[in-house]
């Protein structure tokens, strides 16, 4: 299900498109729920959603194709107090990663089963919990962080939560 990711191996990030959620999202305290990422030369760009139970994301492949409609209908400037989509810019956070090569990507989904306080709770085998592209200059984490968005983190070692309720992958 998830081989599409290996795809990625060897891609250079071209563009990062960011929703989030106030007009002015430098003083906004949400963070972006949703990144749209191209890459040069690739005919297909990645969607990474985030959920508003803070748990787990949504990684998608699309078709570059979709990618405008997808930006029009998250981008809802005309309502206030709704989503807009934003060009990243190299100083933030997730901008280090514009130009950048993917050596190769790791990412967290579900375990089958798990225990969280002696109760045994049934994965959803298809969720991501994290992802991280391993690039020759750095390492990003992208993941659900809380209910206010999607967090980044170029912190090899960030500590992500429920670790011990899904297994690790990479599309070495």
């Amino acid at each position: 299900m998830r081989n599409w990711l290996k795809e990625l191996n060897g891609k250079t990030v071209d563009k990062i498109y960011q929703v989030d959620f106030n007009e002015n999202r430098q003083e906004d305290f949400y963070l972006p729920w949703l990144f749209f990422v191209t890459f040069i030369d690739f005919g297909k760009f990645l969607e990474i959603e985030g959920d508003f139970d803070g748990e787990r994301i949504k990684v998608n492949l699309y078709d570059n194709s979709q990618l405008d409609n997808k930006i029009k209908e998250n981008n809802l400037i005309d309502l206030p107090d709704c989503w807009r989509v934003y060009d990243t810019k190299q100083d933030e956070m997730i901008g280090q990663f514009l130009g950048q090569r993917i050596e190769f990507v790791e990412y967290g989904i579900d375990k089958k089963e798990f225990e969280i306080d002696k109760i045994k709770i049934e994965g959803q085998e298809n969720i991501f919990n994290f992802i991280r592209f391993n690039c020759e200059k750095i390492n990003l984490t992208i993941f659900e962080g809380s209910a206010t968005g999607l967090g980044v983190s170029d912190d090899p070692n960030v500590k992500l939560n429920f670790e011990e309720t899904f297994d690790k992958y990479d599309t070495r």
